[in-house]
């Protein structure tokens, strides 16, 4: 009875018990913590993988299956007839086959005519015997599976739809994770052809190689997969629980029953009752308590300073007081531009660096990378913008005085920050300023615009501490250039810079490229007195064309206000288009990438596509701005990108975004490595009369109106309507642009046909279109 009574008197819990409970379970729960993230884990994350890979081995040993059923069916092929047309075929399911002469081996030969790629085929199977089955872009742009066989004095070219293979990937149990299959030539990029609609997001993606071909399996597993291959960690943290339950019952069991000092704490009061006993002083009692040595005292027990009050702030600096008063129409499609010290001032500007520094801490980004360009008003908005950017707590890195492209470098090359913001109005006169914005390696473009100006307007913004700092990058981005671009001799460059923020970098980087440079108007001033910065306009080139046939130079490079676009002048004095300089790269770019997408605006000629597709690339037609254009590229892989105004983007060797310097820099590669003259190498393209950007000046709140007018009230017979980007209206012998532009109140028009007459009557047409629905609509 005594054991009895005792239990029951033992309290539940005794405040001797939360130190050692909570020892307890800082080991148990911590020690399995520890197990799950460094044993459990690691050895699940190599189960799924194992697992994936013998998944990602059997899709491929399936798909080989189908190229070795076809290798056969192929070796049994006979054709009666050898001649340049195309033989049906029984042999090969929907096959079709066409023998060429090896005098008929070139681009262009056969019915349907051969593009670049098949021609390669072709030539390598005579050359080195047989050749895995390719995957290449028939003359309509579909995908088809080639295969060639070399035969006495020629060549077949057996081809089948992608419908066929697609059967074979149909048969592909997709259940267990994502699969995906792409074709990856030697040295060259993997091309997607095929994903299946499962979602895979349970580890990582593991890839096979298909005997036999050029394709490549990869298996994204499921989460269910993944957790079938997996120990659950739920086993270890209950095994934890138990062993923590067990330990507590353990210390309960050592409580005393009438709730006195537990044994762990006896010795520590036996150990202070003997201390207060003998050895403490009354002098000691009474004496205060030293304070704790501190490097930190003074900061701690100083006052902290008090905020301003709006009119201390008022009277002391204007950015402390932002207007409200943000105007709609500077914020476009895809950058934010206005006349400065009216629409663009210091409070916008501070305002401005307050949103773009919640925006990036909301998105993970603890640093903002500022530049600017050289025109009067950039440095003063430049201080108010990282101002308001420190306001909110965000870091910033001022880049000083450089061009747009050296920025995009910093976001691109930092490990720390992808994300920032330039000073400038790129092209525009010398009254407007503006910003362009990168957030997350992505320009902040159109609806995400408009979101910024909702905030800034709400004045809802993070607030803390932050710091500046500032760092030169631009030795980095010329030794970048440097590294990668091999030039041959010393060729003669003159170089325009407009006064803009390349006037020192520019002649800079082609000097340590070894050229021989010429400058004009390559002093900063932001008045740009001797003519605009907009080197897409042809009076901007005069001085340009002058010199260089004057100097008798190689190559005249113009460059706008911030040098992210770029217009060419031959030596003989020709004006070079970007949407030609275009060409030239995807010519290049193409013949060791094929397969690959080329990307351009709706301003583009139309003999651009056509080269394109002639070199075995994907041409994809797309809106104006340099925003739209770098998006497009991040969503379809592409290598190269251009529109008309100058606004180059290279993902071969480069980082994709827009750069007239770099691009410039290829050209004269080019130029070497084919050992012609940029008018050689012009005349080797296809020709079209065509004419430069025409500006028609309407009101800004009117443009897109007068666009949507001409779209529901236009009359073009039977020409082909694209509205991609405004209304770009394709005849047979030519085509006609309308669009409104999204950096001046202007409509901005093109013209381009076969021959001038064509040229003539589609200009005239869609002139009489635009009077039709506004008399005051006059072409120039």
């Amino acid at each position: 009875m005594a054991v009895k009574a005792q239990t029951q008197n033992k309290p539940l819990w005794h405040s001797g018990l939360t130190l050692p409970a909570l020892l307890a379970a800082a080991v148990w729960l911590g020690g399995a913590h520890l197990l799950n993230t460094n044993v459990l884990q690691a050895h699940n994350q190599a189960s799924v993988r194992e697992a994936s890979q013998l998944k990602a081995t059997g899709y491929a040993e399936q798909l080989q299956g189908f190229f070795a059923q076809r290798q056969q069916q192929l070796a049994k092929l006979n054709p009666q007839q050898k001649s340049s047309t195309r033989i049906g075929t029984n042999a090969i399911p929907q096959g079709a086959v066409q023998y060429f002469t090896t005098a008929e081996l070139y681009a262009g030969a056969g019915n349907p005519p051969l593009n670049f790629a098949q021609v390669d085929l072709l030539k390598r199977s005579q050359q080195d015997g047989q050749q895995n089955p390719e995957f290449l872009r028939g003359s309509d742009n579909q995908w088809q599976l080639y295969s060639a066989r070399a035969e006495q004095d020629g060549a077949l070219l057996i081809a089948q739809p992608f419908g066929v293979f697609e059967r074979a990937l149909s048969e592909l149990d997709a259940s267990p994770g994502n699969v995906r299959v792409a074709q990856q030539f030697p040295d060259g990029p993997a091309s997607p052809l095929w994903n299946s609609p499962t979602q895979g997001s349970g580890g990582d993606s593991v890839s096979a190689p298909v005997a036999g071909s050029y394709l490549k399996v990869s298996f994204t597993p499921s989460p269910s997969f993944a957790a079938a291959h997996s120990i659950s960690p739920i086993w270890l943290f209950a095994l934890a629980l138990i062993g923590l339950g067990a330990t507590l019952f353990g210390l309960w069991k050592m409580l005393p029953a009438d709730g006195g000092a537990a044994p762990w704490e006896q010795a520590g009061r036996n150990k202070k009752k003997g201390a207060s006993q003998k050895g403490l002083r009354k002098e000691d009692l009474d004496a205060p308590k030293p304070a704790k040595e501190s490097t930190n005292t003074a900061v701690a027990s100083a006052p902290a300073p008090s905020a301003p009050t709006v009119e201390e702030a008022s009277t002391h600096d204007l950015m402390r007081t932002p207007s409200t008063e943000i105007p709609a129409h500077v914020f476009r499609a895809y950058d934010i531009r206005g006349i400065a010290g009216e629409e663009i001032n210091e409070p916008f500007a501070y305002q401005l660096g307050r949103a773009l520094g919640t925006i990036a801490l909301q998105a993970g980004q603890k640093l903002l990378l500022v530049g600017r360009d050289g025109r009067n008003s950039s440095e003063l908005l430049r201080d108010c913008l990282i101002e308001g950017i420190l306001e909110s707590g965000c870091n910033a890195v001022d880049l000083g005085l450089v061009p747009s492209p050296v920025l995009y470098f910093a976001c691109a090359k930092g490990k720390n920050a992808n994300s920032g913001v330039m000073v400038t109005a790129s092209h525009n006169p010398a009254e407007f300023n503006g910003f362009k914005i990168v957030m997350n390696g992505r320009p902040l473009a159109d609806d995400k615009l408009q979101d910024l100006r909702v905030l800034m307007v709400s004045g809802q913004f993070a607030s803390g501490e932050a710091s500046n700092s500032q760092q030169d990058v631009r030795d980095t981005y010329i030794d970048e250039i440097f590294n990668d671009v091999a030039l041959a001799g010393q060729p003669h460059v003159v170089i325009d810079a407009g006064n803009g923020a390349t006037s020192e970098l520019a002649p800079e980087l082609f000097e340590q490229l070894g050229c021989a440079v010429d400058t004009l108007y390559c002093e900063v001033d932001g008045n740009f007195p001797n003519h605009a910065p907009d080197p897409s306009r042809p009076e901007n080139l005069q001085d340009l064309i002058t010199t260089v046939k004057g100097e008798s130079a190689d190559l005249g490079i113009a460059l706008d206000g911030d040098g992210d676009r770029v217009t060419l002048v031959t030596s003989s004095g020709r004006i070079v288009w970007a949407d030609q300089l275009v060409m030239l790269l995807a010519r290049d770019i193409l013949a060791r990438n094929p397969g690959s997408d080329i990307v351009f605006d709706v301003k583009s000629s139309r003999a651009l596509a056509d080269l394109v597709t002639q070199y075995g690339g994907r041409p994809v037609m797309w809106k104006t701005g340099h925003a739209p254009m770098k998006t497009k590229i991040l969503e379809t892989g592409a290598l190269l990108g251009g529109e008309l105004s100058g606004h180059i983007f290279i993902k071969d060797r480069w980082y994709g975004f827009d750069d007239g310097i770099y691009a410039a820099a290829r050209i004269l590669e080019i130029m070497a490595l084919r050992e012609q003259t940029l008018d050689e190498l012009l005349d080797s393209l296809p020709q079209m009369v065509n004419t430069p950007e025409i500006l028609l000046p309407v009101a800004e709140a009117d443009k897109f109106a007068l666009i949507e007018r001409l779209r529901n009230e236009g009359t073009f017979g039977e020409a082909d309507l694209n509205t991609i980007d405004g209304l770009r209206i394709e005849f047979a012998d030519g085509w006609g642009l309308v669009r409104a532009s999204n950096t001046t109140a202007a409509l901005t028009l093109r013209f381009e046909a076969d021959d001038e007459a064509a040229l003539a009557r589609i200009r005239a047409q869609v002139a009489q279109q635009l009077q039709k629905i506004d008399p005051a609509l006059v072409l120039p």
